[in-house]
């Protein structure tokens, strides 16, 4: 027997579909809406946060003062010499190939503190810091050929006329605690200087590592994103 209930003409049928589309399309839309947005897990610029493409901000010392370093590009390190970290740096050896654009000008000095913890408030980087690298080889020396760069702070000895440019990494171990604070107090290159004289730092040791920042200066903002 055929069946008895009549068939819709094609258009009304096919006007029938996508009114129902349109009604669960609207459905669905008002759920997400209603359904509460996750908190953001991006960490700060200062640390490298996901959402921050490769512009951030840390600090450093500088002639007496604490100023402002603004990076926007990631940092650079090519082998050789070669470099057991998977960022690619090495520390015990200078650079052989400079950043392929752009001046390289004076160094920024990296301390590390060994064999104590410093106080957090003298702490300008933990274990990610923006657009620098978070390992280093520092097997020749005396570390090891994937050291993680912890805590870590910094001093330059020049602004640079404010420019935007490639520094070059110095690491400086830092031995006592007592020795960490003087310079944190002080913020003068000379006060590194000072340390390595008296055998309370480790000698300069040159790098592989070049990061790209400005020293913030008069009339620009003191301060970056959260």
């Amino acid at each position: 027997m055929r069946n008895s209930r009549r068939s819709l003409p094609p258009r009304v049928g096919a006007i029938s579909i996508l009114v129902v589309v349109a009604l669960v399309g609207v459905t669905i839309t008002s759920a997400l809406a209603l359904r509460p947005r996750p908190a953001s897990t991006s960490l700060p610029c200062s640390t490298g946060g996901e959402d921050c493409i490769s512009i951030g901000f840390t600090d450093a010392w500088f002639n007496g003062h604490t100023v402002q370093l603004e990076y926007s590009h990631r940092f650079f390190c090519a082998q050789p010499p070669e470099s057991e970290a998977e960022s690619g740096c090495e520390a015990g050896a200078p650079a052989m190939t400079a950043p392929p654009s752009g001046p390289v000008v004076s160094s920024i000095y990296l301390l590390r503190p060994l064999g104590f913890v410093p106080p957090a408030s003298t702490v300008q980087c933990g274990a990610s810091c923006i657009d620098q690298p978070s390992t280093m080889d520092l097997s020749r020396i005396g570390g090891d050929d994937e050291a993680t760069l912890s805590r870590r702070s910094f001093v330059i000895e020049d602004d640079e006329s404010f420019q935007s440019t490639w520094w070059p990494v110095v690491v400086v171990g830092v031995k006592s605690l007592r020795a960490w604070n003087h310079i944190a107090s002080a913020k003068t290159i000379e006060s590194v200087d000072g340390c390595q004289a008296t055998g309370h730092c480790r000698p300069e040791a040159e790098s592989n590592a070049f990061v790209f920042f400005q020293v913030l200066g008069p009339g620009m903002s003191p301060q970056g994103p959260a």
